[in-house]
């Protein structure tokens, strides 16, 4: 028999609301801060910070110099994909650090005064790789892996606690305490929390592992807490997967995130790294998973196998440049954290009140019961139009092959 069974289901971020509180003058939306901690040095408390809670993934259609420029003109980063040659990333790294600020007073920016330039390693080459990356100047590393509570992420900390120490590191990622603790005790600066619940990822349906993200967080997130009480060494915790709205990365903050990591999101804009084309009438930018076939041939880095696929490939609609989709999304969250009646992330951590929801709660919340002219049909209960989906294969998942943009 297993050693344990838990019976609670496992609960998605949309399950949950959250509870209006007081709103003040100190937290009216223009008040709202949304500047958070991406990573903070285990042995001296130094960190590492963001002026946004927002962080593009690591991927080939995600996040390329152009993404990472970009978001970190806006207050957030893109962690440069490790999923090509060494020498190759570390020129991307170089590129971002070359670039001029810019005009933004909210910028990411490094020790240096320079764009934050941010890259993914994997548990393979890292003794290879991180040496090209800090020559090149990269400010913070990412340990990118599906399941980080291994003994491999455990050397790889080693060896940059030993040889790299001043280098912020993000480990993970990990859905359970344990994982986190493990993870935290060998001198991760961070720690990314997700598995299998990233839109192109199957890790979920291949394996039968993974965990609903709010309860991953709930579970890591106290855990974080306590190591923070007893200690006082506090470990940032990034969302990573399934996130995509503004309602979904404000609950992620609630539940206890500091930072949220996209995809899906940041793959749509006009910095991400693909091609736009044109289908059905649309304008698309390809989207896919880094244990996809098409990223096979460093799959065996990040998955530690070739012979089963772990993401798919498809189409996500074209959103124009990063700072439009950004400017509406942060206003969202702003307004959301005001409505809670805090000003910072910080206070929403200690003060947020969130509400498990039942199915009809969730329906009640949607737009029902009226005529929505050029929507195709009345919006009512009973099932709802299906819209196309393209299939990679016959590997794709079901639904649609695009998302609109988060606005709603």
């Amino acid at each position: 028999m297993a050693k344990r069974i838990l019976l609670e289901p496992s609960r998605t971020l949309g399950e949950f609301r959250l509870l209006p509180g007081l709103t003040t003058v100190a937290s009216s939306m223009e008040n709202v801060s949304l500047r958070t901690l991406l990573a903070v040095d285990p042995r001296t408390g130094a960190h590492t910070g963001l002026g946004i809670p927002l962080l593009a993934s690591a991927m080939q259609s995600v996040s390329g110099p152009r993404m990472a420029i970009a978001l970190a003109r806006c207050g957030g980063a893109a962690v440069i994909y490790c999923s090509q040659p060494a020498v190759e990333q570390a020129a991307m790294v170089g590129a971002v650090k070359q670039a001029e600020v810019g005009a933004g007073h909210d910028a990411a920016l490094g020790s240096d005064g320079r764009l934050l330039s941010l890259a993914a390693i994997n548990t393979r080459d890292y003794e290879e790789r991180v040496p090209l990356l800090a020559a090149a100047g990269v400010d913070g590393v990412a340990i990118d892996s599906s399941d980080g509570f291994s003994v491999f992420q455990q050397a790889c900390l080693e060896f940059l606690g030993s040889r790299f120490p001043g280098l912020p590191v993000v480990a993970g990622n990990v859905i359970t305490a344990a994982g986190f603790a493990f993870l935290a005790d060998h001198g991760a600066w961070a720690v990314k929390v997700g598995m299998g619940s990233g839109s192109i990822c199957i890790t979920q349906e291949q394996k039968g592992t993974g965990r609903g993200l709010a309860t991953a967080l709930i579970d890591v997130c106290g855990q974080r807490d306590r190591l923070a009480e007893r200690t006082g060494r506090y470990v940032p915790v990034i969302a990573d997967g399934g996130v995509f709205t503004a309602k979904d990365i404000a609950m992620a903050l609630a539940i206890g995130a500091d930072t949220v990591m996209m995809g899906r999101y940041f793959a749509r804009v006009d910095e991400s790294p693909t091609e736009a084309v044109t289908m059905d009438g649309k304008v698309m930018k390809p989207y896919w998973g880094e244990g996809s076939a098409r990223a096979r041939e460093w799959r065996q880095a990040r998955y530690s196998q070739v012979t089963f696929e772990e993401g798919v490939e498809g189409y996500v609609e074209c959103a124009g440049p990063v700072a439009a989709s950004l400017e509406a999304t942060l206003s969202k969250i702003r307004a959301s954290l005001s409505s809670c009646g805090c000003a910072t992330i910080a206070e929403l951590h200690e003060q947020a009140e969130i509400e498990l929801v039942s199915a009809l709660s969730i329906r009640e919340g949607d737009v029902h019961d009226v005529h929505m002219p050029g929507a195709g049909a009345a919006s009512g209960p009973g099932p709802r139009g299906c819209r196309g989906g393209h299939r990679n294969g016959g590997r794709g998942r079901r639904g649609p092959a695009h998302d609109p943009e988060p606005q709603t």
